[in-house]
């Protein structure tokens, strides 16, 4: 029967891809993580690795080049990423058959060390500084291959288009998505021409990160990554950071690397919200990817009530 996304099994995975690589033989494939992409646990005597699976229709291979290229271009300056392994071949992207057509896979190193604490200024403000460290050495990054914008029609008008048909019996809820929609881009394009616009992480937060003994911060999962605007790689910064404190720790660590213009710092608060909507989006148009996921009343209520809580946090004056 068609399969919207099939699990590939561990101990196939190993057998049909393992022989690829240059790698020491494995000892143990376990389930990761499952959600937009499968992920798993690959250990080795020498080391572990974390191979990841994209669904299908999720990424184009032109969008997984890109990131790859992105990462090996920052590995290359000694920013601190999970970037791929190469085959034998040089190749980072294997193919795979499955039940719903062919994937994509790619091995990574493991990060090692802990997820770091958000609550530790220290902590925080070593993100700081990695986040720079990509901006920095990402400034005037171009590569061959095509990769979604992190834009407005991205951020605004495809979550939009995309929630509204779920919201035919909730008038109210239209009608409140609308306006924010119209008043973020309306706020957005008074702001975007004094903003730095180049490559972002598009998704920085302690799940995203390992702080090892050492004292280095790994970063990984650039899937939601793209050129777009640096405020909105730092608006998901700072909700990590919560307390006031903490988010002027993460500040005080970037601009140890590269400066932080105040036009930057101003419109966080607006992609912020932007982030929620786009959010919101994001699982009610991938519902059926996701296993025992469902768009529903409960879900609706939980992501718009979040989203007013940013407008009410953040830009209280689109709140009325």
């Amino acid at each position: 029967m068609p399969a919207v996304n099939s699990t590939p099994a561990p101990e196939t995975l190993v057998a049909v891809l393992w022989p690829d690589y240059r790698l020491a033989a494995p000892t143990a494939c376990q389930p990761l993580q499952s959600g937009f992409n499968d992920h798993y646990l690959i250990a080795t005597a020498e080391g572990e690795y974390v191979l990841r699976v994209y669904q299908r229709g999720w990424r184009t291979a032109q969008d997984i080049a890109y990131e790859l290229a992105a990462l090996t271009h920052l590995e290359a300056r000694g920013v601190p990423v999970c970037a791929p392994i190469a085959g034998r071949d040089g190749a980072y992207q294997r193919a795979i058959q499955e039940a719903e057509g062919p994937r994509i896979a790619v091995l990574f190193p493991s990060a090692p060390g802990e997820k770091p604490d958000a609550t530790n200024p220290d902590v925080v403000r070593t993100c700081g500084r990695v986040m720079a460290l990509i901006h920095h050495h990402t400034d005037g990054f171009t590569c061959e291959y095509r990769r979604f914008r992190l834009d407005l029609d991205h951020l605004l008008d495809q979550p939009l288009a995309g929630i509204l048909p779920y919201l035919a019996d909730r008038p109210a809820d239209t009608a409140f998505l609308q306006v924010v929609a119209r008043e973020l881009r309306a706020g957005l394009e008074a702001r975007i021409s004094r903003l730095d616009w180049g490559f972002c992480h598009g998704d920085f937060h302690g799940g995203n990160a390992r702080l090892d003994a050492d004292g280095t911060l790994r970063v990984f999962d650039f899937d939601c990554g793209g050129p777009g605007w640096r405020a909105y790689d730092l608006s998901v910064c700072r909700l990590y950071c919560g307390e006031q404190a903490l988010w002027e720790a993460f500040c005080r660590g970037y601009q140890e690397v590269r400066p932080l213009p105040e036009a930057t710092v101003a419109a966080v608060s607006w992609f912020i919200v932007a982030r929620q909507l786009w959010r919101l989006a994001l699982f009610a148009d991938n519902w059926p990817r996701l296993t025992g996921f469902s768009v529903n009343d409960d879900f609706l209520d939980r992501h718009l009530g979040v989203l007013r809580e940013r407008v009410g946090k953040y830009l209280p004056e689109l709140a009325g």
